[in-house]
């Protein structure tokens, strides 16, 4: 048996597709099937239900899954024993956060970090959705949401603040006649989204974009009054504040994994985030 099968089934049981197990794992559709179908070949059993538009688990299947889940489990396990075990700042940390924190705030701060310790490699994800540290897909996170699980250290190192902005013709405007750029379904759960909905009331949002960048694009451009982290904003002079009512700040979550919270370079990433936040702050 080739062990590596059970762990795409264990993806497969996650994400619900073969498309979606394919693009967590990084290779094709084809990939993730083939596999699938080898692995039912050494068990001598069905796993999947090839249906024409979803694949999903049998009951084999999925007790199967299980198994995997908790030998990844494990596996990640030894994995983190050996990183917390190393005694120097080198090897690699992993560290995902918000695409807007990453390059307003971490990425031009990196550079203290890197003087500070230039054996140490940093993998460095700007990602909108959160990262499982139990799974292993990162070491740290820095979060806008509140995190869950018992296995994370949790620590509040700041906070984000929003405020509306437009170009200068819009902001003449009367407010009345203001159009808003917003959040599409992806994101339409967030906070600042909900809020600009309530604000907006009558008016239209009709540019919809997936992250703050396009926002801040569209911003600029002309296209609407957008809500945006005022770290952005406020350091563009093509658009201004509008509006005196804004939403209550964001606050910013650190997390780490507990079992690596003594390795040394992990703890050397989260002091360098929390001096970090808390100098913009």
């Amino acid at each position: 048996m080739n062990w590596d099968d059970l762990r795409i089934l264990a993806a497969l049981e996650r994400e619900g597709s073969l498309a979606a197990a394919a693009r967590r794992l990084g290779v094709n559709h084809a990939t993730v099937s083939r596999r699938i179908a080898a692995l039912e070949d050494d068990l001598g059993q069905q796993l999947i239900r090839r249906l024409a538009r979803s694949t999903p688990l049998t009951e084999k299947g999925r007790k199967i899954a299980a198994i995997a889940q908790e030998m990844e489990h494990s596996a990640l396990k030894v994995v983190r024993a050996g990183h917390a075990a190393q005694g120097t700042l080198t090897g690699t940390v992993r560290l995902t956060a918000p695409p807007v924190l990453v390059s307003e705030i971490i990425i031009p701060a990196m550079g203290t970090l890197r003087s500070a310790h230039p054996d140490l490699r940093i993998v460095l994800s700007a990602n909108s959705h959160i990262a499982s540290l139990d799974r292993g897909q990162a070491d740290l996170a820095v979060r806008m949401v509140e995190p869950q699980g018992q296995q994370n250290i949790v620590r509040r190192i700041g906070q984000v603040d929003f405020a509306l902005y437009a170009s200068a013709p819009i902001a003449k405007q009367p407010s009345a006649e203001w159009r808003f750029v917003a959040f599409d379904e992806t994101l339409g759960h967030v906070p600042q989204q909900r809020w600009l909905e309530e604000y907006a009331g009558d008016r239209p949002l009709d540019l919809l974009t997936g992250d703050f960048h396009s926002q801040f694009a569209a911003a600029r451009a002309g296209l609407g009054v957008a809500l945006l982290p005022c770290i952005m904003g406020d350091a563009c002079p093509e658009i201004v504040r509008v509006a005196p009512k804004q939403p209550e700040d964001r606050p910013v979550w650190l997390v780490i994994h507990a079992d690596l919270h003594d390795a040394p370079a992990v703890r050397a990433v989260a002091d360098f985030l929390v001096y970090v936040f808390a100098r913009y702050r």
